[in-house]
Order: structure tokens, then sequence, then C-alpha cells
């Protein structure tokens, strides 16, 4: 395993409540291609994949308005995207390209096919729903074909965080609205299933099957949309820091930075000072907490 001592060690400390960046998550990414062996770089790819995903279904919803938006990806080209495409509705020999093997496959059951069949109910609600749906199945093929199965525990266990992360809100959601939560949460494991059947407050989930799923309840009952997001980042940041304390000069420790870099990004615009206030509140408490987990994690590396 490669070890990266000098890169770590000229690394300027960051915090979660920081407001300012050292530099970019994007500048960093470029540095480090001098940087990482190609295996670490590929890891980093498919953490960087995860944010790509939201633009590949904007694009597929109206490509004028992808095209033509102010932000836009910085791994996915929507034109490799049309030209797969249209090869795949022709049946031809797919032209070069850079899109991982998970959406391709996406684009072939999901979108290719749709347009091919005959039985989809064009009524309002299926246009409605469509983009979401699309969106479920696009995070199911990222996480069980592309994300989970990498070659790399700390990568394998951020996507399961992230999975989690999702399918818990999604299994609270679909039940106070009514809905089937078959319908929106992605994966089949046993966590998965209990989230679909369970009516348990916790879906019978276990520390041990979830360790954070008190804390997902918690974030979950927050009733304004801002600070639930703002405690779901400080619940990331702090995994991110339980989880390479011990890792110094290991490639982890850079891909936990960048996604640290990532996390402060989200707020480098919030300026109002209310929301400047409600935020440190939530990272004095939340700090107090994570420290509390994180010693007595240490405790434990110890015996």
């Amino acid at each position: 395993m490669a070890k990266y001592y000098a890169t770590i060690s000229g690394l300027p400390n960051i915090g979660v409540d920081d407001r300012k960046l050292p530099f970019s998550s994007e500048l960093f990414v470029e540095e480090l291609r001098e940087v990482l062996t190609s295996g670490d770089f590929k890891l980093l790819e498919v953490l960087r994949w995860e944010r790509e995903n939201r633009f590949l279904i904007d694009y597929l919803e109206s490509p004028e308005k992808a095209l033509e938006a102010t932000e836009q990806p910085q791994l996915l080209s929507y034109e490799e995207v049309a030209t797969v495409m249209d090869a795949l509705k022709k049946g031809t020999k797919l032209p070069k390209h850079h899109l991982p093997a998970y959406i391709i496959d996406f684009l072939k059951d999901f979108v290719v096919e749709k347009d091919e069949e005959d039985d989809v109910q064009d009524d309002e609600e299926e246009v409605r729903m469509w983009p979401l749906r699309l969106e479920d199945k696009l995070a199911d093929y990222y996480y069980t074909k592309f994300a989970l199965p990498a070659r790399n525990h700390f990568v394998a266990e951020w996507s399961r965080l992230n999975l989690d992360i999702r399918n818990v809100f999604a299994a609270f959601t679909s039940r106070n609205l009514g809905w089937d939560p078959k319908d929106y949460i992605v994966g089949d494991s046993e966590v998965e299933r209990k989230l679909k059947t369970s009516t348990a407050t916790n879906f019978g989930l276990s520390e041990e099957e979830m360790d954070y799923i008190a804390a997902l309840t918690s974030v979950q009952n927050e009733t304004d949309i801002t600070r639930r997001e703002r405690m779901l980042d400080v619940l990331k940041w702090n995994w991110l820091e339980e989880r390479v304390f011990d890792r110094t000069f290991n490639v982890e420790t850079i891909l936990a930075y960048y996604l640290q870099l990532r996390i402060i990004e989200r707020w480098t615009e919030l300026n109002e000072k209310t929301g400047e206030e409600t935020f440190r509140s939530i990272v004095a408490t939340l700090k107090k907490e994570s420290n509390d987990s994180l010693n007595e994690f240490k405790r434990n590396q110890k015996k």
C-alpha cells in the first residue's frame, strides 16, 4: 500500500465549521493526479462519480436545460451520453467513451428499453414520477455495481454510509406519505429488507446492523430542512474523522480530506448571520457527542 507522507503532511488543517477553503476540491483532484498511484486515483474517481449521477438525471430529463445550466459535471460528458444512447437504441457497437460500466448498464436497462416499451403508462403521475424513479435506479446501480464492490474497505464503508442514509430517509418519507418503500429503497440485504417491511420506529435495526441508526432517526425528526442537512454533514464529517485517525499517511486519509473539502464547499455560500449561528450551534453539540464516540473507539483499538 502506497504511503503519502509528504502530501498528507503538507495539507492544511480543516474543520467542519470552516467557512473558507484552503483550495477547492477540484484543484485538489488535479494535484492528486501527479501524486496518487493509478489504483488509488481510481478510488478517488469512484467517490467523484457519485456527484455526477444527478447531472445524468438532469440531462435525461431535459438535455437543453442541462447543457445550459451554470453548474456542469466534472467527469460526465453529455456528448458521450448522447452518442452511447444512440448506439444502444440502434443496437450498434458502442463508440469510444469514458463512462463507467454502471452508467452503460443503467442507460440500457432503464432508459433505452423504456423508450421501446409499448405498455408503459404515459399518464400524468408516471411522467411526474419518472425522474425520481430514474434517480433511485441510478443510485442502485452506482452503489451495488460500482461503489460497494470497490476494492478498498474505506470506499466501500463510505458508500454504505451514504446508501444507508439515503435508504433510511426514503423509508421515513415513504412511511409519512403512505408510499410503498419497496419502490424507493436501494439494495436487498437484510438491512434493506427491514427498511422495506418493518413498522418499528427504528425499523427493527440493531446497533450491530447500523450503528448510526439512532443518529439518523434524530436527524429525521428535525423539521427544519436546512438544519437537518447540516446535521447530516456533521455526522458524515465525524464518521470520516473516526475512520482515518489511525491511518495517517494512507490513501484513505487523502480520500477523507477530499470528502471533507466537498462538505465545506456545500456551506461556503452560507452568509446569513442566523444561518451561521445555527450551524455553529449544531457543530458544538455534535462535536461533543462525536468526541465521546471517538474516545471510546480509540480505547477499543488499544485493547
